[in-house]
């Protein structure tokens, strides 16, 4: 991973992530999480084949499409993409996304920024969608339930110890700063077991799924009516939705 040579410190409140790894475990089944890994995986096998060096050259409409499908945020957001892009620069921004030989950051605000129609939440997620579901054991994802960077909340704000800092003047300065702090939350998971859920990468994330999960269960049940909480999904489908994987099969 990019930042191999961090060691775990007390930047992660583990308490607190224990408490919300119990809380979810009274909402899903240890099965229902791991499934939740295994659906994971089978997604990014699919980016993996449609976005291989050599298959980038071949995407087209269909393929996209099909991507689109298992990105929960972006789904309904295809048709505004196409109309504000050729297919070929949407293939060679990909292509230096993923290949590129400039460093990570340079390469995430280049494609952030050429992307045209899509706001920059949208295109800061849609770019660590790929990132992450073509190279799982390099990258991470940044959407805003993750880490918000006009709110500074997000999951992992409810896991890093109240000074622990996430910075960065750029889309790309932020998203190598939430890669940090996800590897310290992914050795420290390993290490205390609150994120071995699945393996590597793919339990972080699975793991601050049932973290927003959780957290979104408990304000709304307070601040909602019975109706509207009624609605809400159950914690495994949440989490499945918001890691884009609510469809896929396994």
């Amino acid at each position: 991973m990019l930042y191999d040579e961090i060691t775990i410190d007390k930047s992660v409140d583990s308490e607190s992530a224990h408490e919300f790894l119990m809380e979810a475990t009274k909402l899903a089944s240890s099965s229902e999480l791991e499934d939740i890994g295994l659906r994971m995986q089978k997604k990014s096998a699919l980016f993996q084949a449609v976005l291989q060096p050599s298959a980038i050259a071949d995407l087209n409409e269909e393929k996209l499409k099909a991507l689109f499908k298992y990105m929960f945020f972006l789904r309904r957001k295809l048709s505004i993409l196409l109309q504000n892009n050729t297919m070929e620069s949407i293939r060679n921004e990909i292509a230096n996304l993923l290949y590129g030989d400039q460093d990570l950051d340079v390469r995430y605000n280049r494609f952030t920024s050429t992307i045209s129609g899509l706001n920059e939440i949208l295109s800061v997620s849609l770019a660590s969608e790929l990132l992450f579901f073509t190279h799982p054991e390099k990258y991470w994802l940044m959407n805003n339930w993750i880490w918000d960077p006009k709110t500074k909340g997000g999951s992992l704000s409810l896991i890093l110890q109240n000074d622990y800092e996430i910075k960065g003047e750029t889309a790309g300065d932020i998203y190598k700063s939430i890669g940090e702090a996800m590897l310290m939350v992914t050795q420290a998971g390993q290490r205390e077991g609150f994120s071995r859920i699945a393996s590597g990468l793919y339990g972080t994330h699975v793991f601050l799924a049932c973290v927003y999960a959780v957290y979104m269960f408990t304000v709304f049940k307070i601040k909602l009516s019975k109706e509207f909480n009624r609605i809400l999904p159950e914690l495994p489908e949440l989490a499945r939705r918001v890691l884009g994987v609510q469809k896929m099969e396994i």
